[in-house]
């Protein structure tokens, strides 16, 4: 009996994995055979914006060869399209792509890609071809953003594999956390020496990004986190080598800035400028700021830690915002920890932060992490929005998080989601990650499926696009015997 059962489960899990043609993120409207295919042999695309065919034209030889179909730009109809709105019909006659914005041709192409196979019975690819059917889409948050670490060990093929995935599966924005590899020419010793993250590298994803249509963010800590290592690694990326540089941080552990220095203060600065002109002036800067621990400097204990705490991020504000950008940072310091209207959340803060908090210019995005599922509601998203703050809920891995709080921000109205991923780059983690992120920021009513061959295919499609002969730079595992975590099969 039980062998009955587990076939049927079987057979149930094949069918809803393979039951037809399958976009990420699931469109918000899609009617698509699994039987009638057509060849992929001429694309006609209506954008006013007049690089959308040049850019169509690049990408379809790039993916298809020889095999490219032949792009016809026709005559957009004015309407009531959104940005990011497509619209894309497939049939006998060819394929036609609708969009007001080079955006909204991107991800049509995306969503084709997906479902655009080899023709069959041959033993080589002999042309393409695509099913039937009809495509409506347009994405249900504004912000639908990705959280990448660069760390150390971080090489930066991984980081190019993770931003190229992210824009296929139609995010908007990338933030990229330095930690002690970004190669500094305002302060070299700031960061370990061997850093992978040079400006010639930060500027040659930028490119691929921005190809892509997708937005990089840098991220450089100001507050706790100064270190630019994991507390429990016990590290300082600028101390360890250079032990000149003391006063510019607290004296416990380093862990974090003093604020009550004006050096440490023009430095974050100028770091802040630095990174903002090698990712091209973004509209977006992450200054970090969570799990920040107490003052252990005596300078800094001689004033109101309330007011020294706004004043830091006021100035650090105007910074960002006299080039352009929008600060953003992580929540938790400004909650003080303990008060009973955020038990099972995350509030890292003290009396102090929360009171420099009330302070703070509106014009600040709020990244509310939270790493479960709540059963109800989240009284910490509802806190910021209500204090007058554009938010951004932040989940991580747990996939019933992720779900309920993509939801729950489109529900409220918030800001949008940035998923974060910290050092989970391969794996099921990986995997599930990426593909229930990018369903809920785009389509948070659509369930989001099995996720696990659609994500290696979609893998394997950015490898090409790389160029990849390596290996370590496929799959979802550097090789196929990993010691942790082991491969389920």
């Amino acid at each position: 009996m039980k062998k009955i059962v587990l076939l049927f489960c079987c057979i149930l899990f094949s069918a809803s994995l393979f039951a037809g043609p399958t976009i990420c993120p699931t469109p918000v409207k899609a009617e698509l055979s699994a039987t009638v295919y057509h060849p992929l042999s001429k694309v006609e695309v209506a954008c006013p914006d007049k690089d959308a065919a040049e850019w169509v034209e690049k990408h379809l030889e790039e993916w298809y060869g020889e095999f490219a179909p032949k792009v016809v730009k026709t005559k957009f109809k004015a309407g009531q399209m959104g940005k990011e709105e497509y619209g894309l019909k497939m049939g006998k006659d060819g394929v036609e792509v609708v969009a007001s914005s080079l955006q909204g041709v991107r991800y049509a192409f995306y969503s084709l890609r997906q479902i655009a196979i080899p023709k069959r019975g041959t033993k080589a690819v002999s042309g393409w071809i695509v099913p039937e059917g009809t495509v409506q889409d347009s994405p249900g948050m504004d912000f639908r953003g990705i959280h990448i670490c660069w760390f150390h060990e971080t090489e930066a093929w991984e980081v190019e594999r993770l931003v190229r995935l992210a824009a296929y599966y139609k995010l908007n924005y990338a933030v990229i956390e330095s930690w002690g590899s970004f190669r500094s020419d305002v302060a070299p010793w700031y960061g370990w020496p061997d850093g992978s993250m040079t400006k010639e590298e930060v500027a040659r994803i930028k490119g691929i990004a921005d190809d892509l249509g997708i937005t990089l963010i840098p991220q450089i800590n100001v507050f706790g986190h100064a270190t630019m290592a994991r507390s429990a690694a016990g590290k300082h990326a600028a101390l360890d080598l250079n032990p000149e540089y003391q006063p510019l941080f607290e004296p416990l552990g380093g862990w974090n800035w003093c604020l009550s220095n004006p050096e440490a203060r023009k430095l974050i600065q100028d770091l802040i400028v630095e990174q903002l002109e090698a990712f091209g002036n973004p509209p977006y800067f992450h200054i970090g700021c969570d799990e920040a621990i107490e003052p252990s400097c005596p300078d800094c204990l001689a004033r109101p830690y309330s007011e020294l705490f706004l004043e830091h991020i006021k100035a650090i504000n105007e910074t960002i915002s006299s080039h352009g950008a929008r600060t953003m940072m992580w929540h938790d310091m400004l909650l003080k920890g303990g008060d009973p209207r955020w038990s099972g959340f995350y509030a890292n803060g003290s009396a102090q932060t929360a009171e420099g908090f009330k302070g703070f210019p509106k014009d600040i995005v709020i990244c509310d992490w939270f790493y479960g599922e709540a059963k109800q509601a989240y009284p910490t998203l509802d806190y910021f929005k209500e204090s007058g703050f554009d938010v951004l809920t932040c989940p991580w891995l747990n996939q019933g998080g992720i779900v309920s709080q993509g939801k729950y921000a489109h529900e409220k109205g918030l800001h949008g989601i940035l998923g974060t991923l910290w050092h989970h780059y391969f794996g099921a983690d990986l995997v599930n990650t990426s593909f229930t992120l990018a369903n809920v920021a785009w389509n948070p009513e659509t369930p989001v499926g099995n996720p696990s061959y659609h994500v290696y295919n979609h893998l394997r499609q950015v490898g090409w696009d790389m160029g990849v002969t390596d290996h370590r730079h496929t799959g979802i595992y550097y090789g196929e015997i990993p010691s942790e975590p082991e491969l389920d099969n």
